[in-house]
């Protein structure tokens, strides 16, 4: 039985989409290196305001993302999808290794490491909308729901294995050893979709113009009502959940005065539960009521978050991030693959990168907003606030117009 559905499974089916997987989840573990190593320099070197540099840094990291998001998702659209992959991976490697090379020579200052960070992130929204567009030609009609949720937990997966491995690597080699590492796994994750042989190119030479489009693909998500309203929850969930991020490393030095050793055990912890979750879910075919689980996800999210601000023992709070990556996991999963199967196909970039670029507008603002409040008052604080407005959200989600497939599909067949 288990291997029946191994040899359905789209990783084992589809080549290209396999070496796609590949270099994203390679190229991401990179990536949680490269976070670690920056999160633990500003909270150990950053002085009495460190928390709050820390807030800063995470808005800077999605800054980016939100003002060239739509534009970029246009431009994928318009072109080939793998030539858009390589273009990002080249760029991003080059700006990482140019990091590491200031932080070797003892030059790298607040500004210019925001600056890099600023540029790295950059190129993100390209490679994400062009591969989010690209997963019906890398598999199928009929295996694309397992393909998308597969898909959703790339960055889990990566952040299981860069988390568990961080602090013994960053221990051996560095923070400036973190990052040429992470420049590396970007020419690794090139030399993968090198290899990807799937055309990619848009289905149509289209001759409207690029604003036509931009335009269009705007017009096509707020006349949605119903995924504008779905759209508009995961921004406000991002909002509220998204402060995690900062806080968990917080936890670790202010609040249990520990090494980021633990930093690493509790990445892993939250980052595992979001993979396991997500990893189930693409072998399955049905998940019962879409919007019902959704609600029963970001439920255990705002409980799991809430249980941090009571809990002081280790272990207990690396079992609530735990449970929290797993209700991270199913939420993200449910919520991608709907968008994958509804969305129409000469569509999916420019919804891609507007759905990317309204969850990540919030960020900035959270990320300063919640660093201020943990320098300010405390990072209980923060926890508490967060995690109520998450237990309060899942019952919106109960409420807001539902997307339909016109195949009567989506509910019944959503992974």
């Amino acid at each position: 039985m288990i291997m029946t559905k191994l040899k359905e499974h789209p990783l084992f089916i589809f080549r290209n989409f396999k070496y796609v997987f590949i270099g994203r989840v390679i190229s991401a573990i990179g990536d949680k290196f490269f976070a670690i190593a920056i999160a633990w320099w500003i909270v150990s070197s950053g002085g009495d305001n460190s928390k709050m540099h820390l807030g800063l840094l995470m808005a800077v990291n999605v800054v980016p993302i939100v003002l060239f998001g739509p534009l970029l998702g246009t431009l994928v659209d318009r072109s080939d999808k793998r030539k858009a992959m390589l273009t990002a991976d080249f760029f991003r490697m080059i700006f990482v290794f140019s990091l590491a090379m200031i932080m070797v020579t003892g030059n790298l200052t607040l500004f210019i490491l925001y600056g890099l960070c600023f540029f790295i992130s950059m190129f993100g929204p390209l490679f994400e909308s062009s591969v989010a567009s690209s997963l019906l030609k890398l598999t199928s009609k009929e295996k694309l729901a397992s393909a998308a949720a597969l898909d959703s937990s790339v960055m889990q997966i990566s952040n299981v294995f860069g988390s568990a491995l961080g602090s013994i690597f960053i221990a051996i080699i560095g923070i400036a050893g973190a990052f040429f590492f992470d420049s590396i796994t970007y020419a690794v994750s090139f030399i993968f979709i090198y290899m990807v042989n799937a055309n990619l190119a848009p289905s149509a030479n289209s001759e409207s113009k690029y604003w036509s489009e931009f335009k269009e693909g705007i017009n096509y998500v707020f006349k949605s009502k119903s995924l504008l309203s779905l759209m508009l929850t995961f921004a406000a969930f991002n909002f509220f959940v998204g402060p995690i991020f900062i806080i968990i490393p917080m936890i670790v030095k202010f609040t249990l005065n520990e090494s980021v050793t633990w930093l690493a055990i509790f990445e892993t912890f939250f980052a595992f539960g979001s993979c396991a979750v997500a990893i189930a879910m693409s072998f399955k075919k049905r998940c019962g009521n879409t919007y019902m689980l959704f609600f029963c996800s970001l439920l255990l999210m705002g409980f799991s978050f809430l249980g941090l601000y009571f809990a002081g023992n280790k272990y207990l709070i690396a079992l609530l991030l735990l449970s929290a990556g797993s209700a991270l996991g199913m939420g993200n999963a449910l919520a991608i693959t709907l968008f994958q199967r509804t969305v129409k196909e000469e569509m999916k970039g420019r919804f891609f990168s507007v759905l990317t670029t309204v969850c990540y507008a919030v960020l900035p603002f959270t990320f300063m907003l919640n660093g201020f409040l943990a320098q300010q008052i405390s990072v209980k604080f923060s926890i508490m606030i967060n995690s109520a407005a998450v237990i309060i959200l899942s019952f919106i989600v109960l409420i807001i117009p539902r997307i339909e497939d016109k195949a009567n599909i989506v509910d019944t067949e959503i992974c």
